[in-house]
């Protein structure tokens, strides 16, 4: 009997204790059930299903110019409430083309990346196509009729299309009117030059009127740039039409044209100083000390004023790159296009973007509000007698003499090797026949492996 006592008293015990300290927690649940039927009974719920936000973000990563800016706005206002382009600035001042190629390409690797559409150089799309949405299946023929062939050609690989212009570019001269017509004969040597003078000419210029200093600036920095100005020099493409691949690096030609660029640079007809510019260094440079002629691109500007001194700019005219005696001038062209990332979770808002940023509309933005070449026929067959047009008509003949690069499979590693051995020869670190045959050597091992960007 007194052992059933103890035990009975041992559970009243230990239910008093468990009581006890159950309390504070069923105080707790009891605050929080009160807290939330006052949360129901404060702010009623619709009858409506709760809407899960619907703008679809699409991440745009280039050189975000004042252009790029105003495109963007613009869209983002047509598609308030549905889509927004969110920019990711890799600026030319930071990055030059084979930077933001590598950059983007190791971004681009992470399936986890936040880049929906980005800008290449035209040469790259074939180094980006095992990360891009092949893009045939959004864009009509009839779409794509109205773009420049110059410039859409770039955007297929392998017969699909991986690409869409953004905007093209091509090879030009930049001049000091202002120093020409201070010459004897200075308006004749003009009209000369707006429709390509020769690389005779123009040095014979250079002895006869400026004998003691550098007269022509050139990229020559081990990059992109430098494959271009010596292309154009070259006078013809770099690939083969019958292999499909590069050309024989120890050709003829190729070896004497090499040696006139080194020439420029060692005999002081362009400053040592190009050895380590790209096209804004060189332009900043000739600027600053009166150097009458400059390779570059047109969409080159100074809209804003706070690219180059304004009052000096302002003096640069445009022309048809030199050419040899019984040869034409041969630009390269240059410009970006935009490829989608196939890992994009918001495809179709992305090719919206796209379809207007490459639309006529898109286009005069850009052109309006940046300078950049359109990559649309209509820019180019406008009766209009304005200046833009006028110049824009004067671009277009200088692109049916232009060359593209040579767009093969193992173009950014050929890039690589072809920088590197053209500055070392213009530098005079190494003789042209060797360094092109180290080039050959090393392109052809490149080309034999079939693969690997």
């Amino acid at each position: 009997m007194n052992k059933n006592s103890d035990q009975i008293a041992e559970v009243k015990e230990y239910r008093i204790r468990s009581i006890a300290s159950s309390i504070p927690f069923l105080f707790i649940v009891g605050a929080a059930i009160f807290f939330v039927s006052f949360l129901l009974s404060s702010f009623p719920i619709s009858s409506q299903p709760i809407e899960v936000e619907k703008v679809q973000r699409v991440y745009f990563a280039d050189n975000i110019s004042e252009g790029h800016i105003s495109l963007i706005r613009e869209f983002n206002e047509r598609h308030q409430g549905e889509i927004e382009v969110i920019a990711i600035d890799l600026p030319f001042s930071k990055f030059n083309t084979n930077q933001r190629k590598d950059l983007i390409a190791r971004n681009l690797r992470s399936r986890s990346s936040r880049i929906d559409v980005f800008a290449v150089d035209l040469i790259w799309v074939p180094r980006f196509t095992k990360w891009a949405e092949p893009l045939a299946p959004y864009f009509s023929p009839r779409y794509l009729n109205n773009i420049l062939t110059e410039s859409l050609e770039t955007c297929y690989v392998g017969g699909l299309l991986y690409a869409l212009p953004l905007y093209i570019d091509i090879g030009a001269l930049f001049y000091r009117e202002d120093m020409i017509l201070a010459l004897p004969d200075g308006d004749a040597i003009n009209e000369r030059i707006k429709e390509s003078i020769s690389w005779e000419e123009l040095l014979g210029i250079a002895d006869t009127y400026f004998p003691d200093q550098a007269v022509y600036m050139p990229q020559a920095e081990a990059y992109e740039g430098l494959i271009c100005n010596f292309n154009e020099i070259l006078g013809k493409s770099l690939l083969d039409p019958a292999t499909g691949r590069v050309v024989n690096l120890t050709d003829p030609l190729i070896i004497e044209r090499i040696k006139f660029m080194r020439d420029l640079i060692q005999g002081g007809k362009a400053p040592k100083e190009v050895l380590h510019m790209t096209e804004d260094d060189c332009i900043h440079y000739a600027l600053e000390n009166d150097i009458p002629f400059i390779r570059g691109w047109p969409t080159v500007n100074n809209y804003g004023g706070d690219r180059f001194d304004p009052v000096q700019f302002e003096k640069l005219r445009i022309a048809p790159l030199p050419h040899f005696d019984g040869n034409p001038s041969t630009p390269v062209f240059g410009g970006w296009n935009m490829m989608l990332s196939k890992h994009s979770p918001v495809k179709e808002a992305a090719i919206t973007f796209m379809r207007y940023a490459a639309s006529y509309q898109g286009q005069e933005l850009l052109f309006q509000s940046e300078g950049t070449l359109p990559v649309q026929y209509d820019f180019y067959i406008s009766d209009s007698l304005n200046a833009d047009q006028r110049q824009l008509r004067d671009i277009y003949e200088m692109m049916k003499r232009g060359i593209h690069r040579p767009a093969v499979e193992q173009y950014t590693l050929i890039s690589d090797v072809l920088s590197l051995r053209l500055h070392q020869i213009i530098a005079a670190e190494i003789d042209a026949e060797e360094g092109m045959k180290l080039a050959w050597e090393e392109v052809k091992l490149l080309q034999s492996r079939g693969s690997g960007n």
